[in-house]
């Protein structure tokens, strides 16, 4: 018996040791749960109040960055403006900082072009007073146009700039209401509309063609004279039937 309480007593005792163990270790993890959960805190106001002081600065740094000037060399001609300037446009190529990239020269940490000069003038000016396009008087109207598209001013910069200029509105023509009028009149009108209307758009060219030739050949020498031969054989046979025609006139009489 005496045996038996002891076992049992031991038992006992290691069953509470084993409970104050476990208590511990989920106290220790406790600790260490909430020490963790701490430290994340401490992290994230660390980085809410580094990405405040960055959001802060910002402002700072564009208009910084915009008050930098860029250099920019035209065939050997050197300009100078702020990024600010270009970026009142940023569709264009100068104001797109990837599209102007291509034309970046590291060496020189300056924008090259080899394009008109004169026609840059014009270009700048327009960056400068925020929207107005004037045109060279000594540059031709083809040249102008072509540089515009090089700097990708855009349609309606251009489009306006075409009606300052002079240049006629292309009227949209409205099509027939019923299907095979249109039909008809994009075969006719449209060659690029589909493989029978630029077949009929070739056949036309080719027979203007032909016809110019023949008016063309009609003016040499050797042509000249057949034909004056047939026009003599043609008066002659008119004077012939003339005759033939009086002759029985008077013996009928």
């Amino acid at each position: 018996m005496n045996n038996q309480d002891k076992v049992g007593t031991d038992g006992a005792g290691e069953e509470t040791e084993g409970k104050q163990k476990a208590e511990e270790i989920s106290d220790e993890q406790k600790q260490s749960k909430d020490k963790y959960n701490k430290l994340e805190k401490e992290s994230s106001e660390k980085e809410v109040r580094s990405e405040a002081r960055r959001e802060s600065c910002r402002p700072c740094r564009s208009s910084w960055a915009l008050s930098e000037r860029l250099s920019i060399n035209v065939s050997g001609m050197h300009y100078e403006t702020q990024f600010r300037t270009l970026a009142q446009f940023p569709d264009s190529l100068l104001g797109d900082p990837r599209r102007r990239l291509r034309y970046y020269d590291p060496l020189r940490n300056e924008l090259f072009l080899d394009r008109n000069r004169i026609c840059f003038d014009a270009i700048l000016y327009f960056y400068q007073s925020g929207g107005r396009l004037r045109r060279p008087a000594n540059i031709p109207l083809d040249m102008f146009l072509e540089e515009l598209h090089f700097y990708e001013l855009g349609e309606e910069i251009i489009d306006h700039f075409k009606a300052d200029e002079g240049f006629p509105k292309e009227e949209e023509r409205p099509l027939p209401p019923t299907k095979w009028q249109q039909k008809i009149w994009m075969l006719f009108e449209y060659p690029e509309s589909s493989g029978g209307a630029r077949i009929i758009a070739i056949i036309s060219v080719m027979v203007i063609v032909l016809s110019i030739l023949i008016f063309c050949l009609e003016t040499l020498p050797e042509f000249k004279n057949e034909k004056e031969h047939r026009e003599v054989r043609r008066g002659g046979w008119y004077e012939q039937w003339g005759e033939q025609k009086r002759t029985t006139r008077v013996t009928l009489s």
